[in-house]
């Protein structure tokens, strides 16, 4: 049981972790559906402990304890969070639950609403007086944001009529679009930082110490709820949308439907008018209408079983592109990027987006000037889908590419077999470093608080590094003269450094980087060494008994520790107090139905990343293959699945899709 509370402390410590920077500091760090994973796993876990979970667990909480920047409010019931869902069959298992609950013949009907991308927020009135207003906060309690509320639109100061004594009115702040670029084009022309999208900007505008500096950033707000006092006031859903408007609150245009089929059309239909509303939705809520189906239903600890919200995918925008450029990566991969006129996708403004590689960039014929489609995959990552302007007589040439290395000039050499450029620099060039850096202290590596992406371009161009071992070798009082390194900011540097210095061995080995290693190769590799030393002098026929190691992983495993720079490093590492744990061995469950079968991954998923499927995966109890043979039990088959699949088909491997994936993961 040692590992599953060491998972569970883990996950709880992540998870609180990004509740801090989704609800405190407006600056969320991963997607609705890695979050939404990492949630289910520590549900599954905390329920296989057996063990009583703790309040504070993020599977019993929503949200984040408030800002000391304001006075907190505790709400009379508590604000949950809704369940997400990312596929009709997820709908359907929502709609069925409901009619096991409360039997075939019951009559069922929802009410759907438009997901609003903004703050959640409580409004408490007293004999019909608004008396103070409160954000969602830990869902227990929240931020006293009185003085701001008063300047937002669509809420009422004052209720008239046959109200409650004493009512809470829920709802979502929100910034419309106009709204958002006439913000950041003034944050613009002051030269101030801009807002990354309409959700931050509203949490932010809202939680301003000045309420005048809100009143200026014109805020809406809709009602879609209510908290105490709700019992007396309404009957169902839709009528309690009906009173709160006719009370002065704003609402959003609602519809009744009878079934599930009636959802799934419903969905299409707002998922069409997504791009032409003046505020950003990320998807429809689903709710039992009626509110005695509602309480026999009831709610788990964080969600209502009676109401669901129903994720939209990416969202695709035109713009145009402005320029294409090289980066390079911590391998030396050298990747093009389009640079485009900013647009807002998904409610983020978007002016960059990776084009993979020569390749990618020749297939999609993206050139200079071209006016072409781009998303955010999973919401997260932009991405340019195709252009529209192949064809055109007056397009610009295509893109050269770079036959030296655009930071260092070193030579650029592409190996046989792969679409990847690389500068041949290695550690000479510094954009290698750089990125070699943020990803040795990155949070699956080091995890070290503090060391950001400036910090560490910054030490590099300073000097202050040279190898990834100087990470732990820093010299506190030359930082000490630098503009914006004061000496809290550098003691709690010190501190964080300190205390990542014990490590498990797999985010040890994924933190060096090493070529074609990734999270779950890294957990492999670990879980059949459990030491440093036994890894380092691994035969290659050692290696390749491992599932997920073929040749050329094993290659780039031998040639990295044999080189003789790398065991500099690594000894630097050790002599400067970094320890490497012994990895535990995972408890697996025997009955899971992939315990002990040969797994393959193949193709890109829309709700989970494969490096941490494959992890997950793997404390299953699966061996996760890279490639396909007579050995294989499952290929988990994602979007453009491509040789993989083929192979399979023609072994009469089983193959399975995204959906069954999430189901034996959850």
């Amino acid at each position: 049981m040692g590992d599953i509370q060491q998972r569970i402390h883990e996950l709880r410590g992540i998870l609180k972790g990004h509740n801090y920077r989704y609800y405190v500091l407006d600056a969320p760090q991963i997607s609705d559906a890695e979050y939404d994973q990492l949630l289910r796993e520590l549900v599954d876990l905390e329920q296989k402990l057996g063990e009583p979970i703790p309040d504070d667990s993020p599977t019993q909480t929503v949200g984040y304890k408030p800002d000391t920047a304001f006075s907190s409010r505790k709400h009379a019931v508590p604000m949950l969070s809704l369940a997400n869902a990312f596929s009709d069959t997820e709908i359907s298992d929502f709609v069925r639950r409901h009619k096991e609950l409360l039997g075939d013949n019951t009559n069922l009907t929802y009410i759907a609403e438009p997901k609003v991308d903004g703050l959640a927020i409580n409004i408490y009135y007293e004999f019909g007086q608004m008396v103070y207003a409160a954000t969602r906060g830990d869902g227990i309690s929240g931020e006293d944001v009185t003085d701001n509320i008063r300047s937002v639109s669509g809420i009422p100061w004052r209720l008239t009529g046959q109200v409650p004594a004493q009512l809470e009115v829920r709802g979502e702040v929100y910034m419309s679009k106009a709204s958002f670029l006439a913000l950041n084009q003034k944050q613009e022309a002051a030269g101030e930082k801009l807002f990354a999208n309409p959700r931050n900007a509203a949490a932010g505008s809202l939680r301003q110490l000045d309420a005048s500096i809100t009143a200026e950033r014109k805020l809406s707000f809709f009602a879609y709820a209510i908290g105490l006092g709700g019992d007396a006031f309404a009957s169902s859903q839709s009528e309690l949308l009906a009173k709160l408007s006719a009370q002065g609150f704003a609402i959003q245009e609602t519809a009744l439907l009878a079934d599930e089929q009636a959802m799934f059309e419903h969905y299409q239909l707002w998922m069409k008018k997504r791009p032409s509303l003046d505020y950003e939705i990320d998807g429809m809520v689903f709710k039992v209408n009626d509110f005695k189906q509602q309480k026999l239903l009831g709610s788990v600890a964080r969600s209502p079983r009676w109401a669901i919200a129903y994720k939209f995918p990416a969202e695709e925008v035109e713009t145009v592109v402005e320029a294409i450029t090289w980066q390079v990566g911590r391998t030396g991969v050298i990747t093009p990027v389009a640079n485009m006129k900013p647009v807002l996708v998904s409610g983020v403004m978007v002016s960059r987006a990776t084009l993979h590689n020569i390749q990618e960039l020749g297939r999609k014929d993206v050139r200079v000037g071209d006016r072409v489609v781009i998303r955010r995959a999973g919401d997260v990552i932009p991405e340019v889908v195709k252009s529209l302007s192949i064809g055109d007589p007056s397009r610009s040439q295509p893109t050269l590419v770079p036959k030296q290395c655009p930071v260092c000039y070193a030579a650029v050499e592409q190996e046989d077999g792969e679409a990847a450029i690389r500068c041949m620099g290695g550690l000479s060039c510094s954009a290698q470093l750089k990125e070699r850096i943020k990803h040795f202290v990155s949070r699956d590596g080091f995890d070290i608080e503090g060391f950001g992406s400036k910090l560490s371009e910054a030490l590099v161009d300073k000097g202050l590094i040279k190898t990834i071992a100087d990470v732990f070798n820093l010299d506190y009082e030359v930082l000490s003269t630098w503009e914006g390194m004061g000496e809290k900011k550098i003691t709690n540097l010190e501190q964080s450094i300190e205390s990542r210095k014990h490590i498990v061995l797999s985010r040890f080995i994924y933190a060096l980087g090493i070529r074609h290693v990734g999270q779950a190769t890294a957990m492999s590799l670990a879980q059949h060494f459990r030491t440093i030393d036994a890894m380092q002098t691994a035969s290659e026929e050692a290696l390749l008994e491992i599932n997920d190691v073929g040749k050329e992983v094993a290659a780039s495993l031998m040639h990295f520790f044999a080189e003789e720079h790398n065991q500099q490093v690594l000894q630097k590492m050790f002599e400067y107090g970094v320890q490497v744990q012994a990895e535990q061995a995972v408890e697996i469950d025997s009955n899971h139905p992939l315990a002990g079968k040969t797994v393959v991954i193949t193709g890109s998923f829309s709700n989970i990343k494969r490096n941490q499927a494959k992890i997950l995966l793997q404390q299953l109890g699966a061996k996760v293959a890279s490639a396909v043979s007579k050995n294989t039990d499952v290929l988990i088959a994602g979007e453009k699945a491509g040789s993989k699949l083929k192979k399979a088909e023609e072994l009469g491997v089983r193959v399975v899709d995204e959906t069954q994936l999430l189901a034996w993961l959850a």
